[in-house]
């Protein structure tokens, strides 16, 4: 996901992901659970509408007998426009992951719920 990422995997570390050579997003981690949890803020550079560390991500891996079940959480998104445009982002990118897995021999693909 994205072309340079800076990241301090540490409870309060910084990231920073340049997205597409255009869209900045950044925050801060604020929970790591390896290997089933990670908690960080989110956000995007010269946006106002969703700046940096405005709002959360909450992701949970679970094993499942038929593979791993993936939860991916936005929290604090301002608007109904911001909800779906960041539901559209990150079920691309879970489609790209889903693909990398299977064409790596991962077990069943995840399905969207």
């Amino acid at each position: 996901m994205g072309l340079e990422a800076r990241i301090d995997p540490t409870p309060g570390g910084k990231f920073w992901l340049d997205v597409d050579g255009e869209h900045i997003a950044a925050g801060r981690y604020a929970l790591i659970e390896p290997p089933h949890r990670l908690v960080l803020t989110w956000g995007w550079e010269g946006n106002r509408d969703v700046p940096p560390e405005s709002t959360t991500v909450e992701i949970t891996l679970t094993e499942l007998p038929q593979g791993t079940l993936l939860r991916l959480r936005h929290s604090g998104l301002p608007s109904e426009a911001e909800r779906e445009s960041h539901r559209d982002g990150w079920l691309r990118y879970a489609t790209k992951l889903q693909g990398l897995l299977a064409s790596s021999g991962g077990r069943q693909p995840f399905t969207r719920v």
